[in-house]
């Protein structure tokens, strides 16, 4: 069957989780984000397990904001999710490489709200293969429901509503404790590796490489009119402070 044609759950910018018609947001007389901040009051309400972890799935951090998932719920006890190709970033990343990182947070966010409730989601990924060179139409993940009280919950599931971009200036005088490293480097699954370090000089090769390599999306036209246009549209449904909630919000759409 056709994807057009798939009963389909949306999960894009921009609304409440609501199945009905979004209404504009008169941000500009409360200067208030009731939509943008609408998914964070409601995660976790619906009644549907796949729903309700969903409900979560849908505020992982993602690059830009762009929301890149829809997800197919058509057979019981399982969630299909492809790739939004409309959402997708080419002059940025042509590689898709921040969309699939993206992509991959959105399914650890769902696991461990699944968990949570008592449900462990075994994951296929790539289902019908992929390209390597960028994603296309096919589904990215294929996961299936199963009730098991003794699914391991992650103690970091407490944190979710609590993620924020930090908007502030880092104190570049100080150091991440070593133990906090040390603690994130204990949290890789799966055979991911993570690598830390305080090394002064370290820190300032990275640093150097991240401002040179911001200095080249900022400076190429193409990807930076792309990145403008994608925040005054999240700001006029969002908020009107760029500095502050300036991307698109999550919403789930039946």
């Amino acid at each position: 069957m056709a994807i057009s044609r798939r009963k389909f759950i949306e999960i894009m910018g921009g609304g409440t989780i609501a199945a009905a018609t979004l209404s504009t947001m008169t941000f500009l007389s409360t200067r208030t984000p009731h939509k943008g901040l609408a998914p964070w009051k409601l995660a976790g309400s619906y009644d549907e397990p796949r729903r309700r972890a969903l409900s979560f799935a849908i505020l992982a951090p993602n690059p830009h904001n762009r929301q890149p998932w829809l997800v197919d719920l058509s057979q019981d006890d399982k969630i299909v999710l492809y790739a939004d190709t409309q959402r997708l970033l080419p002059h940025t990343e042509p590689f898709n490489r921040q969309i699939t990182i993206g992509l991959g947070c959105f399914l650890k966010l769902l696991r461990m709200a699944a968990a949570k409730e008592g449900y462990l989601v075994s994951i296929d990924e790539f289902p019908q293969g992929f390209d390597k060179n960028h994603l296309d139409k096919r589904p990215v993940a294929s996961m299936t429901f199963v009730k098991n009280a003794s699914v391991q919950k992650d103690p970091l599931f407490s944190y979710v509503l609590s993620r924020r971009s930090l908007k502030e200036p880092f104190d570049l005088s100080r150091n991440v404790p070593n133990n906090v490293l040390s603690d994130l480097e204990h949290e890789a699954q799966k055979g991911v590796s993570i690598a830390t370090t305080n090394d002064a000089g370290t820190v300032a090769k990275l640093r150097d490489l991240t401002h040179k390599a911001l200095a080249i999306e900022i400076e190429t036209l193409a990807p930076t009119q792309k990145v403008l246009i994608c925040f005054v549209s999240a700001s006029q449904k969002s908020t009107p402070n760029l500095m502050a909630l300036i991307l698109v919000a999550p919403c789930l759409i039946a």
